[in-house]
């Protein structure tokens, strides 16, 4: 976040290419040949659109990160 009316995100290419494609977002700002794009928010009825693109990469994050086996209860 930049401020309150700027969003960052960094995505995969393809998936990039489908949110710009879709209108969810704008090649980033500065580097718009990169995977990141760009997400203005001109009132607070933009940022559930944000949030939803940030909670994807989160998810997308999340699911790729490494499962660690839990400890035993009791020690």
């Amino acid at each position: 976040m930049h401020g309150d009316r700027l969003a960052d995100l960094p995505l995969p290419r393809k998936l990039r290419d489908e949110v710009i494609a879709a209108g969810r977002a704008q090649p980033h700002h500065v580097l718009p040949e990169t995977g990141w794009v760009s997400c203005w928010m001109s009132g607070p009825d933009d940022a559930a659109g944000v949030i939803e693109l940030f909670r994807l990469q989160y998810e997308r994050y999340s699911a790729a990160a490494p499962r660690t086996p839990k400890a035993p209860a009791g020690g």
